[in-house]
C-alpha cells in the first residue's frame, strides 16, 4: 500500500496538483474554504483529503521502545529512561489531542454534499473521512478516556457553545463505532493503482476489532465486563472473514513484511525518497550514523524470543554467549546482534558483519558509544542507505496488519471460554514465524488455562510486534506496567574480547568464537522503575484545560473529576 507523496508539504504540494485551483486550499481557517470550488473538483477533493491522511496517519516509530521493557536509549542523555518509568511524568507528559483534524473533517463531512462530485466519489471521500474522525477519537479515547464530542464544524464566533463538557468514555466508543460502521459501508474493498495506499474496508473493519479489544481489555474493563468481550470476539471474527475475503492474510515470510509488497499490511503510510522520508540516524550502529542510542533492544526482548522448537530460552542451560543460536526465526529479523549479519549498505560495502563487542583504542570502532545493551534493532532498518543517506529513510510504516486482527480475535476468544480458538491463533503466529510444529503441532505452546494463555498472548505480542509500538499500549491496556515495577530495571549485555584473541572486523563466524567473549548482565536504568497507578489514563494537557472552563481533569491528576471509566 502507498500513501501518496503529499505528506512532505502539506498545503502547498497539495495545491500544485489541483488544475485551475492554485488557492483553493491555501487558507488559515480550513472553515472558509469554498466549498463552490472544493466540492465540484475531484483532484480538489482529493487534495483535502489528503491533507487529513497526512495530518493524522501514523510516521515511522523509531525511539518508542525506549517507553517500556521493549528498548532503551542511550546512556549519554539525560532523558533516556522516560518520564513514566521514572515516575515523574506530569500533566503535560502525552499530548494526544486531535480537535484540528477533527475540525477539518467536519467540514468535509458537513460541504462536500453541496458540491457536484458523483455519488459514488463523494461516498468514498466520505467513507474515509468517518474512518479517520473515529481514529482520531480513538486516539483521544485510549489516552485520556472521554473526551468532548464535536461532530459538527464549531463557528469560532460562537462564544461559550464552543466549550464542551467531557463525553463519556462509552459514548465516545459508541460514536467511534458508528463512525466505522458508516466508513465500512462506503469504503471499496479495494483502490486502483492510482489511489493505492488509501483506507480500503479491511481498514474500517480491523480498526473496529482492535476498537473494542481496548474496550474490553482491563484499562477500561475493571468489572470484567463478559459483553465487553463477546463484542470484541464478534468485531475481530467479522474482522478476519472479511479482510480474508478481500484478499488479507498472514505473509509467508515475517522478515519481509517491510520490505514487500504484501497482502498482510491493512494500514500502512508508504514513504518514498525524496519526497518523504525520515531520519533512521539513531537506530543505527553509530560508525553508521550521525545520532546515537534509540531502540535499542533490552536483554528482557532478545530472551522473550523462543527457541526454534518453541521453547522457551533457558540462559542456565545456553549461557548468553549462545543466546543467538537456534532462535525463533522472527529473533533474526527483529534484533542485532554481535557477529550478525546485519546487512545495511556500510557493511555490505565493507563485507563485515556487526560487532557489538565493547573494545577501547581501537578507532575502527564505536569506542564507548556503542549500544548499551549490545543489540541494536533490525526490524524495519533501511538496508539500502549508507551513514550519508540515514536521514532519507523509506520503509513503510505499517501501523495495522493481519497478524494483530488475528491475535486481537484470540485474546478476546479467550475472555469468553473459547480455548482451542484461541490456542489455534497462537499456533497460526508461530507456524508462519518458522517454529517447528513439534511432535504434538503445538509449537512450543504449554499454556492451557485461561490465565496461562493470557500469560501466552501478552508475551507473543511482545515478540510479534517488537518496535510496531505495540507494546506500550498493550501493558496500558492490559494494567500490566506493574511488572516493569516487578523488574525495576531493563538489562542489557556488556560484551568484551576475552585476552589474547584476535578482536574480529570483518566475516568471523559467531558460531565458531562466541566463547572468546566475556557476557555480563548489566543493568541500564539508573533508578527503579516506577509506572503509578494514575498514568492507565493520562492527564488532560494544562493548555486545553485553560481555553475550555467545561474540561475536567481526569481522576488521579491535580484534583480531577473525571471518570474514564464511564
Amino acid at each position: 500500500m502507498t500513501i501518496k507523496l503529499i505528506f512532505k508539504l502539506p498545503i502547498l504540494l497539495l495545491l500544485l496538483c489541483i488544475a485551475g485551483c492554485s488557492k483553493v486550499l491555501d487558507k488559515q481557517n480550513p472553515g472558509a474554504i469554498n466549498p463552490d470550488l472544493t466540492w465540484n473538483d475531484l483532484n480538489a477533493a482529493n487534495a483535502y483529503i489528503n491533507e487529513i491522511y497526512a495530518d493524522i496517519m501514523p510516521e515511522f516509530a523509531i525511539n518508542e521502545g525506549r517507553n517500556t521493557d521493549e528498548g532503551s536509549e542511550s546512556y549519554l542523555f539525560n532523558s533516556y529512561m522516560a518520564p513514566h518509568l521514572r515516575g515523574s511524568a506530569t500533566i503535560d507528559t502525552w499530548n494526544f489531542w486531535s480537535y484540528d483534524v477533527i475540525h477539518k473533517i467536519n467540514i468535509l463531512l458537513t460541504q462536500i454534499d453541496k458540491g457536484g462530485l458523483t455519488s459514488d466519489l463523494k461516498e468514498q471521500i466520505k467513507g474515509q473521512a468517518y474512518f479517520w474522525r473515529a481514529f482520531a477519537y480513538f486516539t483521544m479515547v485510549r489516552a485520556y478516556g472521554g473526551v468532548p464530542l464535536v461532530l459538527e464544524p464549531q463557528d469560532p464566533k460562537s462564544g461559550d457553545a464552543l466549550f464542551l463538557p467531557r463525553n463519556k468514555t462509552s459514548e465516545c466508543i459508541e460514536q467511534i463505532v458508528r463512525d466505522l460502521d458508516v466508513a465500512m459501508a462506503k469504503l471499496p474493498v479495494s483502490w486502483g493503482s492510482a489511489d493505492k495506499g488509501k483506507i480500503d474496508k479491511s481498514a474500517a473493519f480491523a480498526f473496529k476489532g482492535r476498537v473494542l479489544l481496548y474496550y474490553a481489555s482491563p484499562q477500561f474493563n475493571i468489572q470484567n465486563s463478559t459483553e465487553r468481550w463477546v463484542n470484541a470476539y464478534n468485531a475481530n471474527k467479522t474482522a478476519i472473514d472479511s479482510c480474508t475475503a478481500f484478499g488479507k492474510g498472514l505473509f509467508a515470510n515475517f522478515a519481509n513484511i517491510w520490505y514487500e509488497d504484501n497482502n498482510e499490511v491493512i494500514i500502512e503510510k508508504q514513504y518514498h525518497y525524496p519526497e518523504l522520508v525520515y531520519d533512521e540516524n539513531g537506530a543505527r550502529p553509530v560508525r553508521w550514523s550521525l545520532s546515537v542510542g534509540w531502540d535499542w533492544p533490552t536483554l528482557e526482548l532478545t530472551t522473550a524470543f523462543p527457541m526454534k522448537d518453541g521453547s522457551p530460552y533457558n540462559v542456565a542451560q545456553s549461557g548468553y554467549g549462545l543466546l543467538f543460536k537456534d532462535r525463533d526465526p522472527r529473533y533474526y529479523a527483529t534484533i542485532a546482534y554481535n557477529g550478525s549479519d546485519y546487512g545495511i549498505k556500510d557493511l555490505v560495502t565493507l563485507n563485515a558483519n556487526l560487532w557489538t563487542y565493547h573494545k577501547y583504542g581501537l578507532p575502527d570502532f564505536e569506542g564507548t558509544l556503542f549500544s548499551n545493551t549490545s543489540f541494536y534493532r533490525n526490524k524495519g532498518i533501511d538496508k539500502t542507505i549508507n551513514s550519508a543517506n540515514a536521514s532519507n529513510a523509506s520503509v513503510p510504516w505499517i501501523e495495522l496488519r493481519f497478524a494483530e486482527v488475528l491475535m486481537n480475535f484470540g485474546e478476546a476468544a479467550n475472555e469468553i471460554g473459547k480455548t482451542d480458538k484461541a490456542l489455534d491463533v497462537l499456533y497460526q503466529i508461530r507456524q508462519r514465524a518458522g517454529i517447528l510444529p513439534g511432535p504434538d503441532n503445538r509449537y512450543g505452546i504449554t499454556a492451557n488455562s485461561q490465565s496461562e494463555i493470557r500469560d501466552a498472548y501478552r508475551n507473543e505480542r511482545f515478540i510479534e510486534f517488537a518496535f510496531e509500538n505495540k507494546r506500550f499500549w498493550d501493558l496500558r491496556r492490559l494494567r500490566k506496567f506493574e511488572l516493569l515495577n516487578q523488574m525495576q530495571s531493563r538489562h542489557g549485555l556488556y560484551i568484551t574480547l576475552k585476552d589474547g584473541f584476535i578482536p574480529p572486523l570483518g566475516k568471523e563466524d559467531i558460531h565458531q568464537i562466541y566463547d572468546e567473549f566475556n557476557y555480563e548482565v548489566k543493568t541500564i536504568d539508573p533508578q527503579p522503575i516506577s509506572w503509578k497507578e494514575n498514568y492507565y489514563f493520562f492527564a488532560i494537557p494544562k493548555q486545553y484545560l485553560d481555553r475550555n472552563s467545561k474540561l475536567m481533569q481526569t481522576k488521579g491528576w491535580d484534583n480531577g473529576s473525571f471518570d474514564p471509566l464511564q
